[in-house]
């Protein structure tokens, strides 16, 4: 059997067994005589000496309000009682009809009062508790059909064993009697049903918010808990049993404690519950658990509206409320009614403008009667009088001219707590400006910018992804994506750099005109701040490849001067040594000594050149950047027979050191590709100054293959070019060949 078929399983028993619990206690009252001695629900009814008696029906000769029960057929009623520890006591086995004599106290005195016994009244019961029970009963129903809908819903689960046990702990609305102390199982059948059952409906309670409309973390990682969550409170509750018992004047007066702790843990589990849901509605992320407790949401102001409304408010206006007692059950039977929605349906209707219409309108009509209220009241105490006309139209005037402006800023207040600060654009700039402000680290601007977004407008997901070469890179992100997102483009100076991303606040709710025009001056202000980003990303990016061009070079230089030089000049400096040692002796041997060491000295001499030139080229600084070049083209002529021509200007002002040598090795670079690879008979070199020295190299080659490859040689230039904030483009040529276009920045030294 898997898993969720025995949780199914234990869900289900758990249910039928608290239903048939409150069963069993209506039948047993159904086959059994009732004595008119009904202990009122909700009353303290337990004496040390006995139990104070409500009869649904006062009668002279009988039991009369207030009556307390201290003996029946001339056995006290602390010894019945300790009857119920023993199973194995006799019981009376009354009939109908039958006269049962019943000792009270009644005004101090004790009287004998005869009981005659009758069938069981459950029609008069149920016409004074009929709200309570009609509540149950369809939270029973509707918690089936969910649970028939949705086995292997968590919440679906907890529903069903929520309607389950308030409709088995029923038997409080049904009423103990003074009968069901004396045989025992009617006791037992109740204590059982409104002390145990009644506990599992409030642990329920706190089970459904911990599993709807997401599981919290903590039964996430700690399954375990929810069986803590069911065992500790009967566990506290037999410990408190424990504890009183030895303090107890009788056992009437024990069992009159239990009331006790049956209203303290309820109390402490609706306080948990309380702290879960304000902690669900402060983490939930995704739209679909932000639409499922919104309905939970407006389940409880329906309650809470129908409850001010028909049961507060109107004692204050017509000095006594539209409903009686009985039919408070009414005013939260629409919790139930909504809950399936919530579970099953959640995206039947737009619960947000429900919610936003609810709450409007319904603080605004707690404003307008607390107003009306408050203006006519002050005005009867000025003049001394009640039911004043002139008050009552000067308070209808009063809310004739406020409710206008109360309507439009409760809409705003709402809106804001819905939507965020979307009908305050300047509050939502102000604030991204102060954070960017604050914002010290180029890599936390654009998490500050998502962030603040997502939170001022409510969203549940926001990001920012800026163009590179391959298309659009996700850059920072805030919350989880849903749906489709809502794309605005970054731009700077009409070029797009980036995208903003934003989720709707639900799946088939758009922006809004007024959403649009905010984001809009939004994207203009985070499309500056990405180019910064950006900017300050490259910046950083030159100067880590600077600092590793610098070091490479260092390291060819040390590895050539160690490796090259280092060891030639002590090679040379041995045969020095050699030759000094055969001068005395062997003469004639030291000439081809001394040959072979101007041989290598001059090998030396051209490594170190080389070693310049790779540092600067020599004939920058002898010959000029124009005559250098030309000299390279003479030299490209005689050996691949390619005819270079050098177009510049004839005085070509002093060049910064930087600009000289990258234009140098772009031009060689482009020189050396033509020569091995265009296969071109001619080459053109173009130098021309103004703001910045513009380099142009073309050919009548081969030109670019289909699908060119980036080598070293290409990506140099480049490097080259970027270092200095140019730029280098390669292109194919208008007739033909390759066109190598850089444009150097003549940036001061």
């Amino acid at each position: 059997m898997k898993l969720p078929m025995r949780t199914r399983f234990a869900v289900a028993s758990l249910a039928l067994g608290s239903v048939l619990l409150g069963v069993a206690f209506l039948l047993l009252h159904l086959l059994t005589p009732f004595d008119d001695a009904r202990l009122a629900p909700g009353l303290p009814d337990w004496r040390p000496d006995g139990v104070v008696v409500t009869p649904l029906q006062e009668s002279p000769a009988g039991l009369r309000p207030g009556d307390v029960v201290v003996a029946v057929d001339g056995k006290s009623l602390e010894s019945w009682a300790q009857a119920l520890l023993d199973p194995g006591r006799a019981r009376p086995n009354w009939r109908i009809g039958q006269t049962v004599t019943y000792t009270v106290l009644r005004a101090g005195q004790q009287i004998q009062v005869p009981v005659t016994l009758e069938s069981y009244p459950l029609g008069t019961i149920l016409l004074n508790e009929w709200s309570t029970v009609l509540f149950a009963l369809v939270f029973l129903l509707v918690a089936v059909f969910v649970f028939l809908r949705r086995p292997d819903d968590r919440a679906a689960q907890v529903q069903l064993l929520i309607g389950a046990s308030i409709t088995g702990a029923t038997t409080w609305s049904l009423g103990l009697q003074v009968s069901d102390l004396v045989n025992g199982l009617g006791f037992w059948l109740y204590a059982v049903t409104t002390y145990g059952v009644y506990t599992l409906f409030w642990v329920g309670i706190l089970h459904f918010a911990l599993v709807f409309p997401e599981p919290h973390p903590l039964i996430v990682r700690r399954p375990w808990t929810i069986l803590l969550l069911y065992l500790a409170p009967y566990t506290l509750f037999f410990a408190y049993l424990a504890s009183v018992w030895p303090g107890a004047a009788s056992t009437l007066d024990w069992i009159g404690h239990w009331d006790v702790i049956e209203s303290v843990l309820p109390t402490a589990y609706l306080l948990l519950t309380i702290a879960v849901e304000i902690w669900n509605y402060r983490t939930l992320h995704t739209t679909a658990a932000r639409q499922k407790f919104r309905w939970l949401i407006f389940a409880g102001l329906v309650c809470a509206a129908s409850t001010f409304f028909l049961w507060y408010l109107p004692p204050l206006i017509l000095g006594q409320p539209l409903l009686d007692a009985n039919g408070l059950g009414l005013l939260v039977l629409p919790y139930p009614l909504i809950l399936p929605i919530a579970i099953l349906r959640y995206r039947l209707f737009d619960i947000d403008i429900i919610l936003n219409r609810t709450l409007v309108y319904g603080i605004l009509t707690v404003i307008v009667v607390g107003v009306y209220i408050l203006v006519v009241s002050l005005l009867g105490i000025v003049w001394q009088t009640s039911g004043n006309a002139l008050g009552s139209l000067l308070a209808t005037g009063l809310i004739a001219v406020l409710f206008q402006p109360l309507r439009l800023r409760l809409q705003r207040v709402v809106n804001r707590l819905m939507y965020g600060e979307r009908d305050d654009p300047y509050a939502v700039l102000s604030r991204l400006g102060r954070r960017l402000e604050a914002t010290l680290a180029p890599e936390a601007v654009l998490p500050t910018i998502v962030e603040t977004v997502a939170q001022a407008l409510k969203l549940p997901y926001s990001a920012i992804a800026l163009k590179q070469s391959e298309g659009f890179i996700p850059a920072a992100s805030y919350g989880l994506p849903q749906g489709e997102p809502f794309i605005l483009p970054l731009l700077y100076q009409t070029e797009t750099i980036g995208q903003l991303q934003l989720a709707p606040r639900a799946p088939n709710e758009p922006f809004t005109t007024a959403d649009r025009r905010l984001l809009a001056d939004i994207a203009h202000q985070a499309g500056i701040a990405a180019h910064a980003v950006r900017l300050t990303s490259e910046l950083q990016r030159s100067r880590e490849r600077l600092v590793t061009t610098r070091e490479e070079e260092r390291r060819r230089l040390r590895r050539d001067l160690h490796d090259g030089l280092g060891p030639t000049l002590a090679s040379m400096t041995l045969k020095l040594d050699a030759a000094r040692n055969l001068l005395a002796q062997q003469p004639a041997a030291v000439d081809p000594l001394l040959a072979d060491l101007k041989a290598q000295m001059q090998t030396t001499i051209v490594d170190i050149r080389r070693l310049v030139y790779d540092l600067r080229p020599p004939a920058l600084d002898e010959l000029g950047l124009v005559s250098a070049l030309r000299e390279q083209a003479i030299q490209y002529y005689h050996l691949n027979g390619v005819q270079v021509v050098i177009e510049a200007p004839p005085q070509l002002p002093p060049l910064p050191a930087a600009v000289e040598v990258a234009a140098y090795r772009i031009v060689m670079e482009a020189l050396t590709n033509v020569a091995r690879h265009a296969q071109a008979h001619t080459c053109s070199v173009r130098l021309t100054l103004s703001d910045m020295l513009t380099i142009e190299v073309s050919d009548d080659g081969l030109g670019l293959p289909i699908q060119p490859q980036i080598g070293i040689g290409l990506a140099s230039m480049r490097e080259r070019a970027a270092e200095l904030g140019g730029t280098c483009a390669i292109t194919a040529g208008a007739t033909g060949g390759v066109r190598v276009l850089a444009q150097l920045p003549l940036a001061k030294e």
